[in-house]
């Protein structure tokens, strides 16, 4: 019954996401960023199978986890895409690789904070299960957003 539902909600987040998908690359619009993080709460609410008292206590600490998670990866970004200038030396490039290393452990340490707030709400097998929520919903949207780059 489980597999079911999440194959369904998977179809849904397919068909949300196709019926307004922008041209890859481009920014989305709130609501397209809406029904895709609308996708992501429905995959991981199902795989964590959480209690009413977990989901209350799990959500907000889901939600600050993930911003602070998103900020880091915008800073990576802009150090990528900001910072990328055709004449860059040596010692900026070198720079630049070192605020990316920052970031990444800085993304660590958070990880590691959480893991230890999330087990105080769920348990072990709910974490592991989040994180391989996570990376199924990565993967279908990455996958997506390929599908839509080829019909373009």
């Amino acid at each position: 019954m489980k597999k079911i539902l999440f194959r369904a909600l998977a179809l849904l987040f397919v068909v949300f996401y196709a019926s307004g998908t922008s041209v890859y690359g481009q920014r989305h619009s709130s609501d397209e960023m809406r029904r895709i993080q609308d996708a992501k709460v429905a995959i991981i609410t199902n795989r964590l199978d959480l209690t009413q008292e977990q989901s209350a206590g799990f959500w907000p600490l889901y939600n600050e986890y993930s911003q602070q998670r998103r900020q880091i990866h915008r800073d990576m970004r802009k150090i990528f895409g900001e910072k990328k200038a055709d004449g860059v030396d040596d010692r900026a490039a070198m720079n630049n690789l070192k605020e990316v290393q920052e970031l990444k452990q800085k993304e660590l340490d958070l990880e590691k904070d959480y893991q230890q707030r999330f087990l105080k709400v769920i348990t072990a097998s709910q974490l592991a299960e989040l994180y391989k929520a996570e990376k199924t919903f990565n993967d279908m949207l990455i996958q997506r957003l390929k599908q839509n780059r080829r019909q373009d």
